[in-house]
């Protein structure tokens, strides 16, 4: 009689860490597809560079690029 209970249980518990281990399963697929689809669209961002230049504190330090200190150079003379 102990035995049935005891396999009852048993058998009650997995469904329920069943359930839930499907369920976590779930949410995390969609925080990884959440994360995955922020990563792209932060990527995506940074293509453009006045985005880059506000987001990016690198972007406000390095001055100007060679093409336009070139241009700004051959303007001066």
């Amino acid at each position: 009689m102990n035995t049935k209970n005891q396999n009852e249980s048993d058998d009650r518990y997995e469904e329920l860490f069943l359930q839930f281990a499907q369920r976590m399963e779930r949410w995390i697929a969609w925080a990884l597809a959440g994360c995955a689809i922020a990563l792209v669209a932060s990527q995506l961002l940074l293509l453009n560079p006045r985005i880059r230049y506000v987001l990016v504190k690198v972007e406000q330090l390095e001055g100007l690029p060679y093409s336009m200190s070139r241009l700004q150079t051959a303007e001066g003379k």
